[in-house]
């Protein structure tokens, strides 16, 4: 099969190929449950090293986009019309936590108490695949509306209806970034300094945001 698709200068190969395989799911050519074509087949469409090809399904397979069997071949993982569903909720919640957790972060400087501060200490630490830093925070205002909003916010990363995803919460890789972040927010708090609480939970949920809209542009 001569090759179908035009190579662009400056772009590494492999993000090529990723992003030729994803389009196709996008754009629903290949659904859930579906065999993508083999290495084979991918090397002829694109005119691209095997090496290539590899790194390319690698990067589909570990975010949980596809998932590839041994002597079968990949196999796509996500509904396209579901994903894109959860990529716009998830955008908007955490926008929206943007406007309302550094405020909550700013009075739980003020009043937290000694075994709230407890309690949070003991959540710093990421514990995949969800933390409870947030939830424990949250639970520190004793607005039940409040957590149960935000709570309902969080439960967007663990989506059953998207299990085969590992967004980047859920990834090792990202966990002493995210460990760091809740370190500054609760020394903050545990300090009384209401403002640096304030900023630092905006720094950190700016840092999530920007993270899973690059995770997200992967599959768009």
């Amino acid at each position: 099969m001569a090759n179908q698709y035009r190579v662009k200068t400056g772009v590494k190969l492999y993000t090529q190929v990723l992003e030729q395989v994803k389009s196709m799911i996008a754009q629903g050519v290949y659904k859930k449950g579906d065999l993508l074509p083999s290495e084979k087949e991918l090397i002829e469409m694109m005119g691209v090293s095997r090496i290539t090809v590899r790194k390319a399904l690698q990067i589909l397979s570990e975010a949980g986009v596809i998932e590839t069997r041994k002597g079968k071949g990949s196999f796509v993982a996500v509904d396209a019309s579901e994903l894109k569903k959860y990529c716009e909720s998830f955008v908007q919640a955490t926008q929206a936590r943007l406007l309302l957790e550094p405020a909550i972060a700013r009075q739980a400087a003020q009043t937290a108490t000694p075994e709230e501060l407890e309690q949070l200490r003991k959540n710093v630490h990421t514990a995949l695949p969800m933390d409870r830093f947030h939830d424990v925070l949250v639970e520190m205002v004793h607005n039940p509306l409040v957590t149960d909003w935000i709570q309902q916010s969080h439960r967007l990363e663990t989506d059953p209806t998207l299990s085969a995803l590992i967004p980047p919460a859920r990834q090792r890789s990202m966990s002493p970034q995210l460990e760091a972040q809740h370190q500054k927010i609760y020394e903050a708090i545990r300090d009384h300094k209401s403002e640096h609480a304030y900023f630092y939970m905006k720094e950190h949920l700016e840092f999530v945001l920007e993270s899973y809209q690059e995770y997200f542009a992967m599959f768009y």
